[in-house]
């Protein structure tokens, strides 16, 4: 999430913080998304932040190409291509909110892009063999209020 003034003509350029992930399961020479096949899942704003508009962003990354460089793919964004602004994608999807009650937390942020880098362990990673024993999910931890 991002706070902004506005978040009907907001551009993103706020920092923004994680409020929710699903990681990877391992285990059994397996590695798997809880989410894989989900139409859809709940999670909670945290309390504690500020009331005010922001931008919502979800992130998906398929690491089915994972094993080189730059062959993690990053659906459902933001605008903006988190590893480069020099390449940009075509897909987004950000949600407007109103906040309201909330607390005085102000999370810490980070810049998209900036956040992540293309040899980071959870993008550059081969899923298949041999199969991960682990998987560090890329980006800030969770704020959880």
């Amino acid at each position: 999430m991002t706070k902004v003034s506005n978040a009907a003509t907001a551009d993103g350029s706020t920092g923004w913080f994680k409020i929710y992930q699903v990681s990877a399961v391992t285990g059994g020479g397996t590695i798997s998304w809880p989410t894989d096949n989900a139409t859809q899942f709940t999670f909670k704003i945290p309390s504690s932040i500020s009331a005010g508009q922001y931008l919502l962003r979800v992130e998906h990354i398929a690491l089915h190409s994972a094993a080189s460089t730059n062959g993690a793919q990053f659906y459902i964004r933001y605008f903006i291509n988190p590893l480069s602004d020099l390449v940009p994608y075509s897909l987004s999807s950000c949600a407007q909110l109103n906040v309201t009650g909330g607390g005085s937390a102000s999370p810490s942020t980070v810049k998209i892009p900036g956040v992540y880098s293309a040899s980071d362990p959870g993008i550059l990673i081969n899923i298949y063999y041999p199969v991960p024993t682990s998987y560090k999910q890329p980006g800030p931890a969770v704020f959880t209020g």
